[in-house]
């Protein structure tokens, strides 16, 4: 799963409690650094160059933001849902147990990271530990945006929240990278997010323009195949009455059935003619698409991280 993927599946209710609202916010935050995580560790699979600073950095953000702040304020939450709902008794347990589990594989990765800038470790471990690291969060941050939060945002009353809310443990802490002002130590991984993001949307913008262009190119496919079907209608009229004229003129006793078995080989051919038109259309049609989407194909294979 990637960012934009992860975005997509877990849009969140802007009818929950600002609390969850918050939380979904966060995880936004987490999932846009775990992308860049996935790059770095692509580009060390490939052999690449790669700064390995803003690995670090990376690793040591969420050693000390998600696990210290963002994971204990729902530990809170669900301890008090828990008391409410025998469901999320369950979740709890399973969900401060992915936390801790998180929190000792992120310091383990952080480490494998330290060892593997000073050579004492190969980057191929570090990709295995990276990769695990990010599949186990993304999978997490899925369950509870959809199994967890609903159950809560259904079980809590606007009291049980105001109760939260004045628990001086629930309040947010400022994020050292999202926050209003980056702190030092991150700066680095801060610019490359920005940076992320920016190309994300310029691939974004492109691949929408590759859509109404490809849009545009049908209706001129389309526009083109009437404006055709209407020239041979009106040739095979203006054909049809001229014949028929000769017609009556040449025969007109006979000129009712001459006629009308002209009319009836007009009429074939003009079928046969406005059929190979339409049919061209659809051909044209078809590969119009086929083009929007090698362009499409093309654009996700360059903003796909390996």
């Amino acid at each position: 799963m990637d960012l934009q993927a992860f975005a997509e599946q877990h849009d969140s209710d802007v009818s929950e409690a600002p609390m969850l609202v918050g939380l979904r916010a966060e995880h936004r935050h987490i999932a846009s650094v775990l992308a860049l995580l996935s790059d770095h560790l692509n580009a060390i699979e490939r052999s690449e160059l790669v700064d390995t600073h803003v690995i670090y950095e990376i690793m040591d953000y969420m050693v000390t933001w998600p696990d210290r702040f963002h994971h204990p304020r729902e530990d809170l939450i669900y301890g008090y849902a828990a008391d409410i709902d025998q469901k999320l008794a369950e979740d709890r347990r399973r969900l401060e147990k992915d936390h801790d589990h998180m929190a000792r594989n992120g310091r383990d990765l952080l480490q494998a990271v330290e060892d593997w800038r000073r050579g004492e470790l190969g980057g191929a471990e570090v990709v295995r530990l990276g990769r695990e690291y990010v599949q186990a969060s993304y999978g997490h941050m899925s369950f509870e945006e959809q199994e967890v939060f609903p159950v809560i945002d259904a079980v809590l009353t606007h009291a049980d929240w105001r109760e939260l809310s004045a628990d001086d443990q629930l309040k947010a802490v400022g994020d050292p990278v999202f926050g209003r002002r980056v702190q030092r130590e991150f700066r680095n991984m801060a610019r490359k997010l920005r940076r992320s993001l920016r190309r994300g949307v310029e691939r974004q913008a492109v691949a929408e323009w590759v859509n109404v262009e490809s849009l545009f190119e049908a209706y001129e496919v389309v526009s083109m195949a009437n404006q055709s079907g209407r020239a041979i209608t009106k040739d095979q009229l203006m054909t049809g009455l001229r014949e028929a004229s000769y017609i009556v003129l040449d025969e007109p006793l006979k000129s009712p059935f001459l006629c009308a078995a002209n009319n009836a080989r007009l009429g074939l051919e003009w079928w046969d003619e406005v059929q190979g038109v339409y049919r061209d259309a659809l051909t044209d049609l078809m590969r119009v698409n086929r083009e929007r989407q090698d362009r499409m194909r093309l654009l996700r294979r360059a903003g796909r991280p390996g």
